[in-house]
């Protein structure tokens, strides 16, 4: 039997020719496990970017989560190394995915065993239960992209530019849109692939105007995104490094177009959008609202209405340099630091992959929607003990016991003080 590195490349290149997809078992395994995307019907979507290909992996029936639970599974990057037979430093993680109807999260890693890189999913649940997936198991089929970024490129001398051949995914109603680097002119593509796939799928090279660079840019790829209903038309929305948010109607987006974006805010200077989800909250008059939430790498997250994404929609967009502040669609700073990738939970949490400060592990934590913090990651004047809550501290009572609880501390939960307690 051949290795499994030089027969996925004969793979590659034989389905590169003509960018077939075929049903494949266990002979074929991802190189590398990049981004996740759930469909319809347990389908998996497993992004390697390292070949340049796209797995859709059937998933076996489960039963639906009965209640809405919160992670707190602090120190899962522990855990996660030790199943893996490596040291926590070891392992770099991609993206999560909350499976639809039973609420797990699916986690993909890369990690160094020797010096062979590596690729794993892993599966968790909220009482703490963690195991690798053995993706051999579930039939699948295989998706090779064409034209795709060239691993002899590379970024600061040793990052390959393969790493961002394929940098989201976001599966609507039969089409996986696939944003990625590729090979030419025009390196920033934007695909549409029919799902279940065929041999035929469009690619699209995208231009934008970048407000903080002053200039007009065609090879930095999009960093994350979500494809959303904007008005009535279906548009990604889309965000980039240093960090213009763009709108693509996806009308526009045929084989061989050339599409020029439109930038619609400025999320600031000197960062890089890490995730881009869409969810429905409750907002500020308690009434549901959808939003959009950019997770950022050297920023707090942006919390943004996509009732202002529409209105911002309208217009012509920005044109002009924007070198230090915001600009454009009103944004809202959410304090979700240290959170590396980030997805849409339930109706009442987003569950995330944080960077744990105090530790340096990886957390697998939810935070509430509506609070986007979670409170046992401060210590406040609440926090001791001969404080007492008196009636016009109430609200804060109810909405810190709630968090308290959320985060896995029932037990210190407190009750309201009355004015002549000492």
């Amino acid at each position: 039997m051949l290795p499994l590195k030089p027969l996925m490349k004969s793979v590659v290149m034989a389905l590169s020719m003509g960018a077939l997809s075929s049903p494949v078992n266990a002979d074929a395994l991802p190189m590398s496990a990049t981004v996740l995307e759930f469909a319809e019907s347990n389908t998996l979507f497993v992004a390697d970017s390292d070949s340049g290909q796209i797995f859709a992996y059937q998933l076996p029936d489960v039963a639906p989560a009965t209640r809405s639970e919160s992670y707190n599974l602090e120190g899962a990057g522990t855990s996660i190394a030790a199943l893996l037979n490596v040291a926590p430093t070891d392992v770099n993680y991609h993206d999560i995915a909350i499976h639809p109807r039973s609420k797990e999260a699916f986690i993909s890693v890369s990690y160094l065993q020797g010096k062979q890189k590596r690729a794993a999913l892993i599966k968790a649940n909220q009482k703490g239960h963690i195991e690798k997936v053995n993706l051999s198991q579930f039939k699948h089929t295989v998706k090779a992209l064409t034209n795709t970024a060239e691993e002899a490129v590379t970024f600061w001398r040793d990052i390959p530019a393969t790493t961002l051949a394929i940098t989201d995914l976001d599966y609507v109603n039969g089409t996986l849109y696939v944003s990625s680097l590729s090979t030419g002119e025009f390196t920033s593509t934007l695909r549409k692939v029919d799902y279940p796939f065929t041999d035929k799928d469009t690619r699209s090279q995208i231009e934008i105007y970048h407000t903080v660079h002053n200039q007009t840019e065609t090879r930095a790829p999009i960093r994350a995104m979500e494809v959303l209903n904007l008005n009535g038309v279906e548009t990604v929305v889309a965000a980039y490094t240093c960090t213009p948010l763009v709108t693509i109607p996806t009308a526009q987006l045929s084989d061989g177009a050339h599409v020029k974006g439109k930038t619609i805010a400025e999320l600031g200077y000197g960062n890089t959008p890490l995730d881009v989800i869409h969810f429905t909250a409750t907002d500020h008059t308690q009434q549901q609202e959808d939003f959009v939430l950019v997770i950022n790498k050297e920023r707090s997250a942006d919390l943004i209405r996509v009732a202002d994404l529409t209105e911002a929609n309208k217009k012509d967009g920005l044109s002009t340099p924007e070198m230090w502040a915001k600009a454009g669609v009103p944004t809202r700073p959410v304090p979700l630091s240290g959170v590396m990738q980030a997805a849409d939970q339930d109706g009442q949490f987003i569950a995330t992959l944080k960077r744990n400060m105090r530790t340096g592990d990886v957390d697998l934590v939810s935070f509430r929607k509506g609070a986007y913090f979670r409170l046992n990651d401060f210590i406040s004047e609440y926090n001791f003990d001969d404080y007492q809550y008196y009636p016009e501290q109430e609200m804060f009572r109810q909405f810190q016991n709630l968090l308290k609880t959320d985060a896995g501390y029932p037990d210190m939960t407190r009750e309201l003080s009355k004015k002549d307690d000492t």
